[in-house]
C-alpha cells in the first residue's frame, strides 16, 4: 500500500495509549477518502461499491486515490485494521482498569465492547465485510477477533475457577455475549433516550446472565 502522510496519520491518530478507554473524541473523524470508503462499504457492500465511486464520494480523481492506496482490497485492510486495533488497545486499557478480579475484568471487557459498537457504529458493521478480504488479509483479521475473543474467554474461564461464574460451557457462553454485544451495532442510532454509557450499564446486566454470574 502507497499511504501519503495523511493518512498513515489518520490511522494511528486515534490509536494512542488509551488513557480513558471510555472516552471518544466527538472531534475524531477520518480523512475524506476513507470515510467515503467507509460509508461505502457499510451501505453497498465492497463488492458493490467501485473504486470511481469512493473517488467520487471523496471529491478526488481515481488516480489521486491510487496515490494513497494501490487497491480497493487496501482500503479494506487498512480501515480493518484500524477497527481492530482500536478495540484492542481499548479492551488491553479497561482490563488493565479493572484490576484482577475476573468478575470486573469481563464487566469492563463487556462495557468496552458495546461502548465501541455504538460510538463506532460504522466501523463495526464494517466486520460483514471481511468475505471481501483476501489471503493472507483474511487470515490476519481471524487472527485479530479471535485474539479478542480469548481475552473475553480467560476471564469467564477465571471467573468460573473461583466460583463467580456458574456457566457450564464458557466457550459458548462466550461467544454468546459477544454475539450479543456486536449486536448492538445492527440498531443504535444517536440522538435516542440511552446513551452509550446507558446501553454498555445494560448489557452488561445481560451479558452477567449469560454467563451466570454468582455476584461480586
Amino acid at each position: 500500500m502507497m499511504a501519503s502522510t495523511h493518512i498513515d496519520q489518520a490511522e494511528t491518530a486515534d490509536l494512542a495509549t488509551v488513557s480513558d478507554w471510555r472516552y471518544y473524541d466527538p472531534a475524531y473523524t477520518l480523512p475524506d477518502l476513507l470515510d467515503a470508503a467507509l460509508e461505502l462499504f457499510v451501505t453497498c457492500g465492497y463488492y458493490g461499491t467501485s473504486v470511481r465511486a469512493i473517488a467520487t464520494k471523496a471529491g478526488m480523481t481515481v488516480p489521486g486515490l491510487y496515490y494513497n492506496f494501490k487497491t480497493k482490497q487496501d482500503i479494506l485492510v487498512a480501515l480493518l485494521r484500524m477497527s481492530n486495533e482500536d478495540l484492542r488497545r481499548r479492551g488491553q486499557a479497561a482490563l488493565a482498569d479493572a484490576g484482577e478480579d475476573p468478575r470486573d475484568r469481563f464487566i469492563a471487557l463487556v462495557e468496552n465492547t458495546v461502548l465501541y459498537m455504538t460510538n463506532r457504529r460504522r466501523m463495526a458493521h464494517l466486520t460483514r465485510e471481511i468475505r471481501g478480504l483476501e489471503e493472507p488479509y483474511r487470515s490476519q483479521h481471524v487472527a485479530l477477533r479471535d485474539e479478542f475473543e480469548a481475552m473475553m474467554l480467560t476471564e469467564v474461564i477465571s471467573g468460573r475457577a473461583v466460583g463467580k461464574f456458574g456457566t457450564d460451557d464458557p466457550h459458548e457462553a462466550t461467544r454468546a455475549v459477544l454475539v450479543l454485544c456486536q449486536g448492538v451495532a445492527d440498531w443504535y442510532r444517536t440522538g435516542g433516550t440511552k446513551t452509550p454509557q446507558d446501553i454498555a450499564d445494560r448489557y452488561v446486566n445481560f451479558a452477567l446472565a449469560l454467563v451466570g454470574d454468582k455476584g461480586p
